[in-house]
């Protein structure tokens, strides 16, 4: 599904300076893959699974998705893949405060076109899958953390990715809830979701099938 090639992300800093983030990562994931990309604070872990995700691009190298060219594709393309392909979930949840959790997760299928009913009812499908039934008209201020994610879960599924990017998932939960979000994701990998999660935690890197470790910007052999 994934191929990587002496991918590197350098961040100007002004005057021709510039932060080399990203140095000449190359490696593959293949499909229905859980790979967990460790390593410590600062490493580039998070910045790679942004270039994953179609969210930033490379400076240089090349990242094949499925066999084309990422690099070659224009905005709305990239725009696209990400709002079909790719489902996120993020560390600090990114909800709409004065959505409701079942709107928080109709959001992307609207983006893509789906009728409001449709997708209401599917969201309400995707909330129970996650535990959250009953939760639906809550919004995210009075849902708990482990309640949060578990609703940013939802909505990372709402168009039935192929690839599910998570970063950090369980960095701002307590070790109950991070323990439950992590056995939600692995049973998704058992369903056969490709999962690549960002995490600094060894204990949840060695549940995943594959461990990519990082440091200073590179994949440690």
């Amino acid at each position: 599904m994934i191929k990587c090639e002496d991918l590197h992300k350098t961040y100007p800093l002004g005057k021709g300076a510039g932060y080399p983030a990203v140095r000449g990562v190359s490696f593959q994931v293949r499909a229905g893959e859980f790979t967990a990309i460790t390593g410590p604070s600062g490493c580039g872990k998070s910045t790679l699974l942004n270039i994953l995700g179609f969210l930033d691009n490379p400076s240089s190298g090349t990242y094949l998705f499925d066999g084309k060219n990422v690099g070659a594709f224009d905005d709305g393309r990239r725009s696209g893949l990400r709002l079909t392909d790719i489902g996120f979930v993020f560390q600090s949840f990114n909800l709409l405060p004065r959505f409701s959790a079942l709107d928080n997760v109709c959001l992307p299928m609207l983006y893509a076109g789906v009728e409001k009913e449709a997708a209401a009812a599917r969201a309400e499908e995707l909330l129970a899958r996650v535990g959250l039934a009953g939760k639906e008209a809550n919004s995210p201020i009075k849902l708990s953390g482990g309640e949060r994610q578990r609703v940013g879960l939802a909505r990372a599924l709402a168009n039935r990715p192929r690839l599910l990017l998570a970063d950090e998932p369980t960095g701002n939960l307590d070790s109950k809830s991070g323990a439950e979000i992590m056995q939600l994701l692995l049973e998704l990998h058992k369903g056969g979701l490709t999962v690549i999660m960002v995490t600094h935690d060894q204990s949840l890197a060695k549940l995943a099938s594959r461990i990519v470790r990082m440091k200073d910007g590179v994949v440690e052999p």
